[in-house]
């Protein structure tokens, strides 16, 4: 179950009136879904994200959470996640009463851990302050806690990533989520990009920059489990998993989607109601199942599949299968069999992740 954020004016701030507006439309429709679905669906999973929840007050986070507990059946051991950036009000104290709240998982976008990359990317934090929003994290109680970082940022040099990298270790956080920075269309970066401001790194540097982050984290005890994502063992993020396996989730708040009984729709807070309703094909769901799996180190199980939706993988996709014989062949992508012989699954090899959307794109 996914928590979004409200809306900001051009600054990223909020008034006291429009955040209590918010809290009480989230609250709202807390109630109004868990009339809904919340019969014979257990949560375990919740996660406050899309922005910088921590902008609102401990009590008032507190009252949603209590809310979700008192609309849904949630389990004891639910991960509940909190997304902070650093400098938004995240002190100890407020922690503390987060953590007895129920949360005990905590996502910190620290991007860097340097000074000059934070201030190309326009963060108000500093890496003095990013590292005191962790130590406060931890003081706090917390046991769970992710490190958001990203590279590929224009004019960042392969020492200064290693140097986060370094740190971030260091520190010893349970998750570690490493993304490179992509140039969207309609982006204020992309318009610099445009302008000739900024260039990006080549393509050379922003892979050595994430195999490099790969081989660090797997030499400290990270397991790197999916693309982007690495945690200790036992410590993958719930949540996410959901998405890339294609498990129900319910979305609460502006543009959060959600994906019910097939179902995809997103809550349209404008007071127009659902912004879309799609009923997905079981073809539809066994391509975005294969596609978002695909994400995960470990692949596609042959088993799992059938479970999920009673068919073979090698029939179901068997028209698809000489487009990926190149894969097969330079080694980006490997069946994995038993010890009889007898194909087991499908997974894309780490040399293969550099073209792991062209594999992808293949089930599409």
């Amino acid at each position: 179950m996914p928590i979004g954020r409200g809306e900001e004016d051009e600054n990223g701030r909020y008034t006291i009136s429009d955040i209590q507006v918010y809290k009480d439309k989230i609250i709202r429709d807390i109630k109004g879904f868990g009339a809904i679905y919340s019969l014979g669906r257990k949560v375990n999973s919740i996660f406050f994200g899309g922005g910088t929840p921590t902008v609102l007050k401990g009590e008032d986070l507190t009252e949603i959470l209590s809310q979700i507990y008192l609309s849904f059946d949630v389990l004891t051991d639910c991960e509940i996640t909190l997304e902070a950036n650093p400098g938004s009000q995240m002190d100890e104290t407020k922690l503390r009463e987060l953590l007895r709240a129920g949360f005990n998982r905590i996502s910190i976008g620290v991007q860097s851990f340097n000074d000059n990359v934070l201030s190309t990317l326009g963060r108000i934090h500093n890496s003095a302050e990013a590292e005191a929003a962790f130590k406060a994290a931890r003081q706090a109680g917390f046991e769970n806690i992710n490190l958001d970082l990203m590279f590929g940022i224009p004019g960042q040099t392969m020492k200064q990533w290693e140097d986060t990298l370094r740190k971030t270790i260091s520190l010893n956080p349970e998750h570690i989520s490493f993304y490179s920075l992509q140039l969207e269309e309609g982006t204020p970066y992309f318009k610099l990009f445009e302008e000739g401001k900024i260039t990006e790194l080549s393509d050379d540097l922003d892979r050595a920059m994430y195999h490099g982050a790969i081989n660090m984290l797997k030499s400290a005890g990270y397991k790197h489990y999916e693309i982007s994502n690495a945690s200790k063992p036992g410590f993958e993020c719930r949540h996410n998993l959901k998405y890339w396996t294609l498990e129900e989730y319910l979305g609460i708040g502006p543009s959060a989607s959600s994906y019910i009984d097939g179902k995809r729709f997103t809550f349209d807070y404008s007071g127009e109601g659902y912004s879309e309703n799609h009923q997905n094909s079981n073809f539809d769901n066994m391509s975005e199942y294969t596609f978002t799996g695909l994400r995960l180190t470990g692949g596609i199980d042959y088993g799992s599949f059938k479970s999920k939706f009673g068919a073979d993988f090698r029939e179901v996709f068997s028209d698809r299968w000489k487009e990926l014989e190149e894969f097969f062949t330079a080694g980006f992508l490997k069946e994995y069999v038993s010890i009889e012989g007898i194909p087991m699954g499908l997974r894309i090899t780490e040399k293969g992740l550099d073209v792991s959307n062209k594999i992808m794109s293949v089930f599409v």
